[in-house]
């Protein structure tokens, strides 16, 4: 495992769009669980994305044995509908389909052949990305909750703010990007509680130290640790200036 490390971080790449120190960390520590065993898989460029880093991370993967595979972006999975109309909800979900079938690959790091129909179910959109990428399914399952809100918010606001009520109205305003306010009650809040993994915990999780988010954390750390104390350090160092960071800004939207 340490050898897989020494290569994941000797790599060179352009940053492009990669510029989180504490993402590249995570991604390196994130590939060497799925090596050992500690996580099904990796999603690679879903996010902050960097062509040249996926290629290289898939250059070392594979020299270290591990499987690959190359899929378009998962798109959003609704565990309930929206409350709002419905054919634009069947619009929404065939324009993202459209969309995400354009984009670039991402990249998936795995062990286990057997997982691959599932990480296939996740990518059409059938089931969310809790089992394949070892999340709990507590946290997947109240950020997709979260996203829904928004969504009902912003249709809630193009009816009153636009007098949207036919389903080619939502459609129009959507397409022209209309600009309206969402109350901050009703915009998704992100907790980033953990340093070690790459998911937000949901409210239950985050507020228990027993938590399956908070075991999740702890066995990543442990990992890292073992690996090295150098990358363990460089990982809580980084986590701790994307904080500053985020109160930082938090600070200048505040004032």
């Amino acid at each position: 495992m340490r050898s897989l490390l020494n290569d994941l971080q000797g790599l060179r790449f352009d940053r492009e769009e990669k510029t989180s120190e504490l993402e590249i960390l995570i991604d390196c520590l994130e590939v060497v669980a799925v090596a050992a065993g500690e996580k099904p898989s990796h999603l690679q460029g879903q996010g902050m994305r960097s062509r040249s880093f996926m290629q290289a991370i898939e250059r070392v993967t594979v020299a270290h044995g591990l499987n690959v595979m190359h899929t378009h972006p998962v798109p959003t999975h609704y565990h309930r509908a929206p409350s709002y109309d419905a054919d634009f909800f069947a619009w929404e979900r065939q324009r993202e389909r459209d969309a995400v079938a354009k984009e670039s690959y991402v990249l998936w790091v795995f062990r286990d052949r057997e997982l691959e129909p599932a990480i296939r179910a996740a990518v059409e959109g059938r089931t969310d990305v809790a089992h394949v990428l070892g999340y709990p399914e507590c946290c997947v399952r109240e950020n997709s909750e979260l996203g829904i809100q928004y969504s009902e918010a912003r249709v809630r606001a193009y009816q009153t703010e636009y007098g949207a009520r036919a389903t080619a109205d939502l459609i129009r305003l959507t397409t022209a990007n209309a600009r309206v306010t969402i109350s901050p009650a009703d915009r998704p809040h992100f907790r980033h509680v953990y340093s070690h993994v790459q998911f937000s915990p949901c409210r239950a999780c985050a507020e228990s130290p027993k938590s399956p988010a908070a075991e999740i954390n702890w066995a990543m750390k442990r990992l890292a640790t073992r690996l090295s104390p150098a990358f363990e350090r460089a990982i809580e160092k980084a986590a701790k200036a994307e904080a500053a960071a985020r109160e930082q800004k938090s600070r200048r939207l505040r004032a």
